[in-house]
């Protein structure tokens, strides 16, 4: 009797992708409203960045107009020379334009602190600092009774002559002085530049300078306030419009500031301007993203109705012509489940057939416990082991376990079972011929509604080919590929250890073994009969050392042993006689004889203060002197002598080596 589904209280599909299209756009909401406050403040920054540029780059300017002021009038005092009773001197202009002085140069000398002669007050007082400070000084801005006798004074100090100090005193008029001002008032457009002095009055100013000049600047308490030498605040102008000023203060002056501002209005246009295009740029985004949203939800909604229906179906036991059609979809998912839907129930019915084959294959064994652990039935077991599956049921299959994993396994099954987690091990199997197999057993429980373990099932599955490469591939780590004797990584580690020994008193000695002539092998026969000479050399070695220590082929034509207990000098040397005796026997190689020596440099390891390096150091300094006396020898390197001695079968005297 087909099951009948009842639908409790829910909400359609549609609510949720509306709630999902709600909570995808809030991020994007979030975060657009978040970048558009930053791309704000990023606006309003570069234009803030931009008028203080600005006010740097005039300041810089006005700077270099009054240092050349005080250069002209340097030249000047250099080329006139001011001596005798003169001690006031008014120069007309005219005069001295070719070298830039444009206003009245004065002579000032002091007697005392007293101006000699009649000087005006203002010219003596910037004269007296400049004289005082022996630098050049400038002065505020002076200003006459009429617009036209507005002066500012530069002073020069000029050497003393007698007891009298002097000083040299330029008086220009402020427009004279600020010619870097009105050189950018063209480039300056649609900004307000002025300069103001310590006292706050404005000197230039690029907007009505006749009309400003002289004034005392709107709102220069907040500059005061700041109390920086540079920055921006908002003020009112003498237009009584609200700006954004920049400010800078200039080097070598009684506190004189350029001012660089922008109409308020101005100025947030160009900051605000790009945020409202970025709102309704984020705007647009979001009701095409609500749109997209909604079509999108049409696009799914349809094939996941189909799908449960069909699901709906299948729970119902409905034959498979019956089954409802799923619609192809647009959606490459949907289309993709669908055809996966379609092929889920061949793939069902094929499921148990294709079990059955891989496992009559032998690569893997199916078995199902009972809740209490006895193997109650297994698939493939005498085609992966060769012997009867009834043999393995119950906990027969313990029996062909190796027995050095039977307790290890029994354990780990053990703790599995209590715990109810997947098993998952690896063994050794006894299989036809006697030969031990790796497998590995993995599987879990199976549960029924409750939760109660009803069975556990799982697959036996042939892993020795595996373990047989990771047993290739550790060797290889520490054996010549072309000898299969050790390599240098597991003769530094058996070093290590003969180190550790001394402290034991265990002495070893350690011969470093290069091979004489080898080259002329390679050359005349080929590398190949290099090689099998390489390996026939290592098999004579191994035959010399025997159970005596390690061969080791370190590279090339050079080789290496650790011999153990090596008490006696005389053992080593004698081992050292028989290499060079055995390696020095011709071989026949392809049909052609080679003949090849051998030099032995030989150390002790009789001190765990050493290291491997010192050890191999050593030996290759003896064997260096084993090629240096003529080959075919053996040297030993003694550390408390620094000697290294030729062996009685070299028939040489000994040879010092520098320890």
């Amino acid at each position: 009797m087909p099951k009948k589904f009842v639908v409790g209280r829910s909400v359609g599909l549609n609510v949720y992708l509306l709630a999902l299209a709600l909570a995808c756009l809030m991020p994007v909401v979030a975060i657009s409203g978040f970048a558009m406050w930053r791309a704000g403040e990023a606006y309003r920054e570069t234009a803030t960045t931009r008028l203080s540029d600005t006010a740097t780059t005039l300041a810089r300017a006005i700077e270099a107009d009054i240092e050349g002021r005080f250069t002209a009038l340097t030249t000047f005092a250099t080329l006139r020379t001011f001596s005798g009773d003169t001690v006031l001197t008014t120069l007309t202009s005219s005069r001295f334009k070719g070298i830039g002085l444009d206003g009245q140069v004065t002579l000032v000398a002091f007697d005392g602190d007293m101006p000699v002669g009649k000087v005006d007050r203002r010219i003596a007082m910037v004269a007296r600092e400049a004289v005082s400070k022996q630098s050049p000084a400038l002065s505020n801005l002076y200003l006459g009774r009429k617009r036209a006798d507005f002066r500012i004074d530069l002073a020069l100090p000029l050497p003393a002559e007698g007891t009298h100090m002097r000083a040299l005193v330029l008086s220009v008029a402020p427009e004279q002085l600020i010619r870097a001002l009105q050189q950018k008032n063209e480039a300056l457009s649609g900004i307000l530049v002025a300069v103001t002095d310590g006292d706050g009055r404005i000197i230039a100013r690029s907007r009505e300078p006749q009309r400003t000049i002289g004034l005392r600047a709107p709102d220069w308490h907040k500059l005061e306030a700041l109390g920086s030498r540079s920055g921006w605040f908002e003020a009112v102008t003498t237009e009584g419009t609200t700006t954004i000023l920049a400010f800078e203060k200039l080097d070598s002056t009684p506190g004189w500031t350029l001012v660089v501002g922008e109409p308020t209005a101005v100025f947030n246009a160009r900051w605000k301007d790009p945020l409202i295009g970025l709102s309704f740029g984020a705007l647009v985004a979001l009701g095409f993203a609500t749109v997209a949203a909604v079509w999108i939800g049409r696009l799914i909604l349809r094939p996941v109705e189909a799908l449960a229906a069909h699901s709906a179906a299948v729970a119902s036991d409905h034959p498979a012509d019956a089954l409802p059609p799923i619609p192809k979809s647009l959606v490459r998912e949907f289309e993709t489940l669908r055809v996966s839907v379609e092929a889920a129930e061949a793939a069902r019915r094929n499921n148990e057939r294709r079990l059955e084959t891989v496992a009559q294959a032998g690569a893997l064994a199916l078995w199902r416990w009972s809740a209490r652990g006895d193997l109650s039935w297994i698939e493939g077991w005498s085609v992966l082991t060769g012997t009867p599956e009834s043999d393995a049921l119950g906990m027969g299959w313990l029996d062909h376990v190796h027995p050095d994993d039977r307790a290890r396994l029994v354990e780990t099954l053990e703790e599995t079972r209590e715990a109810c987690r997947m098993v998952d091990v690896e063994f050794r199997l006894r299989v036809a011929g006697g030969r031990w197999l790796w497998v590995r057993k993995r599987g879990g429980p199976v549960h029924d509604d409750n939760g109660t373990v009803l069975q556990w099932a799982g697959v036996i599955e042939d892993i020795d080919a595996r373990k047989q490469s990771e047993t290739h591939v550790a060797h290889l780590a520490h054996h010549d590929a072309l000898t299969d004797l050790a390599n240098r990584v597991t003769l530094r580690q058996r070093l290590e250890d003969a180190i550790v020994d001394t402290l034991n008193g265990k002495r070893c000695a350690l011969l470093y073994l290069d091979l004489d002539r080898f080259k002329q092998v390679n050359d005349t026969l080929g590398h190949a009969a290099g090689d099998t000479l390489l390996c026939v050399v290592a098999d004579r070695l191994r035959a010399c050392v025997g159970e005596q220590g390690l061969v080791a082929r370190l590279g090339g034509d050079e080789f290496a042993i650790l011999q153990n207990d090596a008490d006696r000098e005389e053992k080593s040397l004698a081992l050292a006689e028989l290499i060079i005796e055995i390696v020095s026997v011709p071989y026949l190689i392809d049909g052609f004889s080679a003949t090849v020596g051998v030099s032995v440099g030989i150390t002790f390891i009789a001190d765990s203060a050493s290291d491997a390096d010192a050890c191999l150091k050593r030996a290759d300094q003896a064997l260096y002197w084993a090629k240096q006396t003529g080959r075919g020898r053996a040297v030993v390197y003694e550390q408390e002598e620094s000697l290294a001695r030729l062996t009685a079968f070299a028939g040489l005297p000994a040879k010092r080596l520098q320890a």
